[in-house]
């Protein structure tokens, strides 16, 4: 039957060729079932074949195909290779790609509050004492607070520590002082209550105080029932007002709640360089401009808080603006510390390559005879 088959579908010589196949297979005791595997491989290949060589299958999509299980097919008998190969890789694109997700995230992503280019932050810088970098004071911020013609907003903050009582245990948690306008100018919004206002920063209204979320979370069990309650800080018991959003944070603080200063305006001298200061720019104000109407008020604050700075001092001194952007602040100098890492793995990755084709290069020697052929 077989040798009827072949003789009528491919030809005698075929047909003489199968019969003395089978005759092999028979006479070495080949099991006839492996016979038909091997047939059926042979023939689903030999279709393959032919349809490539036909054009009924895409070339480019069966060379590739074939060019792939070959590559297979050649790692997978050097698994040394494979190995070192893949664990090269797999260092040199893991690090750069951790290093970049924070590179991403601190240095590149902008701040997240609503219009964060608008801010900066409040420094002057004093040559003439060799301090490049100089707080801000009480008396000054008050100044561009009455005077100022490019900041929409300003506040000024310091970070502090606090005591509680009355709750379960006393505790000391970190806290944050801040003015009435830090909160407008970073446009922090409260999930429940209210932000500070001007009457709760002057030093004769009742002392108030706001939670941060996680404290209200943790200490009070989210409890919107919290507002008009009190809290005692630092012995002083303090009202409840508000409690800021769950995805806010201060800069790269995380207070447990927030204080206002709540100054005497009456008591103040130019002195007092402590504090932290930030503002918002007036729409269309650049920080070049911002700085120049910072140094037109400097010599007010003089006749406005008199004590004692005197002009002498002030011009010897040569206390002038530096304002820099908010973000600045917020990176500080992990900013050149994550530069300096990226470009580091950087290298490392260019390393991990060079190291790699030396190996496919060595690889190829080695098969110099199996190319020749």
């Amino acid at each position: 039957d077989r040798y009827e088959t072949a003789r009528l579908t491919r030809g005698r010589a075929v047909a003489l060729m199968v019969c003395v196949r089978a005759m092999l297979d028979l006479a070495v005791g080949v099991p006839a079932e492996h016979v038909r595997e091997h047939r059926c491989r042979r023939a689903s290949q030999a279709s393959k074949d032919i349809r490539f060589e036909s054009g009924r299958g895409d070339p480019k999509l069966l060379s590739i195909l074939r060019n792939t299980r070959f590559a297979a097919r050649g790692l997978r008998r050097q698994a040394g290779f494979t190995v070192v190969a893949v664990l090269t890789l797999a260092l040199g694109i893991g690090a750069n790609t951790a290093i970049f997700s924070l590179v991403n995230g601190i240095l590149l992503k902008p701040l997240s509050y609503d219009e964060p280019d608008e801010l900066v932050a409040v420094w002057h810088s004093a040559p003439g004492m060799g301090v490049d970098w100089m707080n801000q004071s009480p008396a000054l911020h008050y100044t561009y607070v009455d005077e100022g013609r490019s900041f929409s907003e300003i506040g000024m903050w310091d970070s502090e520590t606090a005591s509680v009582t009355g709750l379960d245990e006393p505790e000391e948690v970190p806290c944050m002082m801040v003015t009435e306008g830090t909160f407008r100018a970073l446009r922090l919004q409260p999930v429940v209550g209210r932000i500070f206002s001007q009457e709760d920063d002057s030093p004769d209204a009742p002392r108030t105080v706001i939670l941060s979320y996680d404290y209200w979370q943790t200490r009070f069990g989210g409890d919107p029932g919290v507002l008009g309650t009190t809290l005692t800080v630092d012995s002083r018991p303090r009202e409840i007002i508000g409690v800021i959003g769950a995805d806010t944070r201060f800069l790269h603080y995380d207070p447990a709640f927030y204080l206002p200063f709540r100054f005497d305006r009456t008591q103040l001298v130019s002195v007092n360089f402590s504090y932290q200061g930030l503002a918002r720019l007036a729409s269309g104000v650049s920080i070049e401009q911002a700085n120049a109407d910072v140094a037109r008020m400097i010599p007010m604050s003089l006749e406005k808080f008199p004590g004692a700075i005197t002009s002498e001092l002030l011009e010897s001194a040569q206390l002038g603006p530096n304002l820099t952007p908010l973000k600045n602040d917020v990176v500080g100098d992990v900013g050149d510390v994550l530069w300096v890492l990226l470009g580091t793995v950087g290298m490392i990755l260019l390393i991990a390559s060079a190291n790699l084709s030396n190996l496919f290069l060595v690889r190829a020697e080695s098969r110099e005879k199996e190319m020749a052929v």
